[in-house]
């Protein structure tokens, strides 16, 4: 087996958001997989073939929407869709096919894996030249898209994104069903795909999770090495931070983030006045600044790692309403062992049992549930210990690896065949 990588960029640290995030998990497991043969990457940002040990720093942000002013008539709506991303159009791949077909048959390569929206355009042609093919998708893309045009702050935004969704659901319709499998973070995930592709299409879904290194996130013990006395107590002063990480330049993030800084902290505060809100993330477009009023809401805008925020948080809420695949962020909290308070939309697609890992709640009890964490930090603790185990029995690395070795070996039963819709 010889493996080839073709997605939009080679990820390297520090990482930004769930998507970058996926990125690196299946560029690293990956050339896990390959072994001493090495992991094939063509890099379409770049245009050509990178290596893994010296990969490229370019940016990986997508063009501003914001400064796109489209012209009128039929050539608008070309226009216009290519402009959304140039890796969601078909034609924009047109002039890397013939050097990129040159490099696979260099490469000697067998197993090809798309990511989804970029690449999985050439599923069907790849698959004529006799190479097993395998799309992986971040989220249901089409599906995302018609919920993030309901969040949209104009028309012209909201335009694009059902435009988008048309591009999507076209190319997951088309290009899916030639995919020996394509790979979806959660069930609920697979099931939503297969309706957009519709009953009739033969279609080989694979839920390949979201998972960390959790090498890289080690719990910490504070409050446990502190034991009593003053120590312990300026150890409760620094864990009263409500931390949300987050991409503020997607739609459900702002929502979120408006939602705990307008309407759940304020009644947090009223209860545990030491309780402040942390928003720990790029906010590209300056849409969650507005939100800062320090002392008590602090926007940090890009950080080289969320790793420390997340360890110093006594709570950690996701108040997601939209959006579509698992939360990576939840992940890296429960890694941490941080007591996490989400909705069920926030929950959905992960094994969390409400109690035991997290508490799910829906955004109106958020604060209620919040200061309960505040004030019994032996709960708290509990619920990060047990998530923490979870992530190592579900969402690690060691555990995904094998799942991953199966589906490019053909080995295991996908969701087509086990009937889970």
């Amino acid at each position: 087996m010889r493996l080839a990588l073709i997605a939009p960029w080679v990820v390297v640290p520090p990482i930004i958001g769930g998507l970058q995030i996926r990125f690196y998990q299946l560029q690293s497991l990956l050339a896990r997989l390959a072994g001493a043969q090495g992991l094939a990457v063509w890099d379409l940002r770049e245009g050509g073939p990178v290596s893994l040990e010296e990969p490229p720093r370019s940016d990986p942000r997508r063009p501003e929407l914001a400064a796109f002013v489209p012209p009128h008539g039929v050539r608008a709506l070309g226009l216009r869709l290519r402009h959304l991303w140039p890796g969601y159009v078909a034609p924009s791949l047109a002039d890397q096919r013939r050097r990129l077909l040159d490099w696979l048959a260099q490469q000697q390569a067998t197993h090809v894996v798309l990511v989804h929206p970029y690449a999985s355009e050439l599923a069907p042609m790849l698959k004529r030249r006799g190479l097993q093919v395998f799309i992986d998708c971040h989220n249901v893309e089409s599906e995302l898209a018609l919920q993030l045009a309901e969040l949209a702050g104009s028309a012209r935004e909201a335009e694009e994104a059902r435009l988008r969704h048309l591009v999507f659901r076209r190319r997951e319709r088309r290009c899916f069903p030639a995919a020996d499998e394509v790979w979806l973070p959660s069930e609920e995930d697979v099931c939503r795909q297969r309706q957009v592709c519709g009953a009739g299409a033969e279609l080989r879904l694979r839920v390949v999770p979201n998972a960390l290194d959790l090498r890289q996130y080690e719990p910490p013990r504070a409050l446990e090495a502190a034991g009593a006395g003053a120590e312990a107590e300026t150890e409760a002063e620094e864990m009263l931070d409500i931390v949300y990480p987050a991409e503020f330049g997607y739609g459900p993030n702002v929502e979120a983030a408006v939602l705990l800084s307008e309407r759940i902290l304020p009644a947090v505060r009223r209860r545990c006045p030491r309780a402040r809100l942390v928003l720990v993330g790029r906010d590209r477009y300056g849409l969650v600044a507005c939100l800062r009023r320090e002392p008590e809401v602090v926007v940090t805008d890009t950080v080289p790692d969320v790793r420390p925020y997340l360890a110093r948080a006594a709570v950690v809420p996701v108040p997601l309403r939209h959006g579509s695949g698992t939360r990576y962020k939840i992940l890296e909290a429960l890694a941490l062992e941080r007591a996490v308070v989400t909705t069920p939309r926030g929950a959905e697609g992960l094994a969390l049992r409400d109690g035991e890992h997290v508490l799910v709640r829906e955004p109106g009890d958020f604060a209620e549930a919040i200061v309960t964490l505040l004030r019994d930090r032996r709960l708290a603790r509990q619920l990060g210990r047990n998530g923490r185990r979870l992530v190592e029995e579900r969402y690690s690395w060691e555990a995904l690896e094998p799942l991953l070795r199966a589906a490019l070996e053909g080995s295991g039963r996908t969701s087509r065949q086990s009937g889970a819709c």
